[in-house]
């Protein structure tokens, strides 16, 4: 009895030596930090926002946040004739969207994009639990900044955004539908469809 007695003290006095403060907290983990902007969608009008600065700043999970689970893009053609699609599922255009941003942001200077969209003639839908948002945008792409002849392409186009409430106050994009401006024009889905 004794014997296992003075084992119990032993085995307390390792413990008690082999923490540091035995009865002190744990340390709390850091705060998760969101990189780049985004701004919480209380609004239609913020997912695009949230688009545009996701684009510009090349960070997937914003891009991916801004979608609802049943996103789906749609274009009227290629330039490129692709295939006999007219669109493509969420699953498949985050794909595309980190290819294309890991490639920018590999660029290591010498690749930049930028995004700007603007308000149309046309007035929005703004429903209750949905909206149907109308943006012309233009693309700019530069390959080569840091070369005596960089490379830019222009890619622009008319897009229409149906964004729903996805909870409570929260909104999202479920099915974005590109336009070219013009029979001779890049769009953005010409844009998207290289990284394919």
């Amino acid at each position: 009895m004794r014997k296992s007695i003075a084992n119990i003290f032993v085995l307390i006095a390792i413990s008690a030596l082999s923490c540091t403060s035995p009865f002190s907290a744990r340390e709390s983990e850091p705060p998760t930090e969101v990189l780049g902007t985004f701004i919480t969608p209380t609004e239609p009008e913020i997912v695009l926002v949230n688009l545009e600065a996701s684009y510009n700043e090349q960070i997937i999970t914003n891009y991916d946040a801004s979608l609802d689970s049943s996103f789906f893009f749609r274009y009227d053609f290629l330039q490129s004739g692709g295939d006999s699609d007219t669109g493509w599922s969420r699953l498949v255009d985050i794909g595309m969207t980190d290819k294309l941003f890991s490639f920018f942001r590999s660029g290591s200077g010498s690749l930049t994009m930028s995004l700007t969209m603007r308000e149309l003639d046309q007035p929005d839908y703004d429903g209750d639990t949905m909206a149907t948002l109308y943006r012309e945008y233009e693309l700019v792409t530069i390959t080569g900044v840091d070369t005596d002849e960089p490379d830019t392409v222009v890619y622009k186009g008319r897009a229409e955004f149906q964004i729903v409430e996805t909870g409570v106050n929260l909104w999202a994009l479920r099915k974005w539908t590109d336009r070219h401006l013009q029979s001779g024009d890049q769009s953005w889905a010409d844009f998207k469809y290289g990284y394919r």
